[in-house]
């Protein structure tokens, strides 16, 4: 009785708009969830409500050409059940659609509970995300609105970039990042992925000294190493003046240390760090390198993975409310190149940047090491949701502190 009631009062548009975020295709099965495939698709068409004998037409000849005269016969005797069911009130109605959303919420937690029960690998953040989305499924009704205030306006987008590049050639086009921005930097190997990550960081005026607690997860190399890079990096003394003067260093570098962590993260999975950031709540988290870190589920191919890994760091990003930068490799194609763009990211087709807020790849012309210029780079912002600045500005590494200058 309770899915006929329901599959009744979602054919109004009102009622289907304000609760379809609530009512999923899994809590109607059979007959049911098919006649529920044809409201969706005939909501999404048509601007008006739908009367329970279009239901019939629309389902058997429009959506569903090819059914038997049995199969006809048999939704013919539904729909008049549906035609005789009568509508709850406004009040019982919402009770309806919460105990559905309930059943089907409880239901996919106990089937993965007893799956994890049966040996399979226990993985508690996919329970947990199924209770997320349960509670955000409210009515569409109940939502809030984006303000229409201009001063609340700039103030709101101003926290999408409160934390400012210390890079003067990033801060005048892009200005900062925020919270729920995914931020991906590549470049090709030895080129300065982690060196510039660490600059934005750890550099004077970065964002550790500008207050944002960072936990960097560290996959690309020993996390003790990164930590002394970005000791060098704020000090502005490389690692032998460092061990003859270890008093200056701790005192300059206390400072800072408290805003920055280094997380040794071999084998970790995506999930593991949605967990440690529930539990942190970093203000900004740096994943290097976003690549290899794993993802449950079967792919085919690579590519179809990795927009697996990059659309679970996005969600990191908005759920856990901090901004995501991700270091990734460029492919062959970014070899010696003083110009490239997000086409030339390692084993992506257009996975990776569909979910990027920003992308910034480091170009670089390998020349002699005598060459003063060697250590030039090119800072090539290829997309950018932020402020929609593209541009390519030329900066200057020094290796030896992990430090990118203007």
């Amino acid at each position: 009785m309770i899915e006929k009631q329901m599959l009744k009062l979602m054919l109004s548009k009102k009622f289907y708009a304000q609760y379809k975020g609530q009512i999923s295709r899994s809590v109607f099965q059979g007959s049911f969830g098919s006649l529920f495939d044809t409201i969706q698709k005939a909501h999404e068409k048509y601007n008006a409500d739908i009367s329970v004998d279009e239901l019939y037409s629309l389902h058997t000849a429009v959506y569903n050409p090819a059914l038997t005269k049995a199969a006809k016969e048999q939704f013919s005797e539904l729909i008049e059940d549906i035609k005789e069911t009568t509508e709850p009130s406004e009040a019982i109605a919402k009770d309806i659609v919460n105990i559905m959303a309930e059943r089907d919420a409880a239901q996919k937690i106990a089937i993965e509970a007893t799956e994890v029960f049966n040996g399979k690998p226990a993985d508690f953040n996919i329970i947990t995300k199924i209770i997320e989305e349960h509670k955000k499924g409210l009515p569409t009704e109940k939502l809030d609105a984006v303000t229409d205030n201009v001063e609340e306006l700039i103030e709101q987008l101003d926290i999408t970039s409160k934390w400012q590049f210390n890079l003067g050639v990033l801060r005048s086009g892009v200005g900062g990042i925020g919270p729920g921005n995914l931020v991906i930097i590549f470049a090709r190997p030895e080129v300065g992925k982690t060196a510039f990550w660490v600059s934005l960081v750890s550099k004077p005026n970065g964002f550790a000294e500008q207050g944002a607690k960072i936990h960097a997860f560290i996959n690309e190399e020993p996390a003790v190493r990164t930590q002394m890079r970005a000791i060098s990096c704020f000090t502005g003394l490389n690692r032998e003046q460092i061990i003859e003067d270890k008093v200056r260093a701790h005192n300059e570098w206390k400072k800072i240390k408290d805003n920055i962590k280094m997380i040794d993260t071999v084998d970790w999975t995506i999930q593991d760090i949605d967990s440690h950031c529930e539990k942190y709540k970093p203000d900004i988290i740096v994943i290097d390198q976003l690549d290899k870190i794993n993802v449950a589920g079967t792919y085919a191919r690579t590519d179809e993975r990795l927009r697996a890994v990059y659309t679970s760091a996005r969600e990191v990003a908005k759920r856990r409310n901090c901004a995501v930068i991700a270091i990734s490799q460029a492919s062959a194609l970014a070899q010696n190149s003083d110009h490239i763009s997000f086409d030339m990211m390692e084993n992506s087709r257009t996975g990776k940047a569909a979910e990027a807020d920003l992308i910034i790849g480091i170009g670089h012309y390998s020349r002699s090491s005598e060459d003063a210029d060697d250590n030039a780079r090119v800072l090539n912002v290829s997309k950018n949701k932020i402020t929609g600045w593209h541009g390519d500005p030329s900066c200057v590494i020094q290796k030896y502190l992990s430090r990118y200058d203007d």
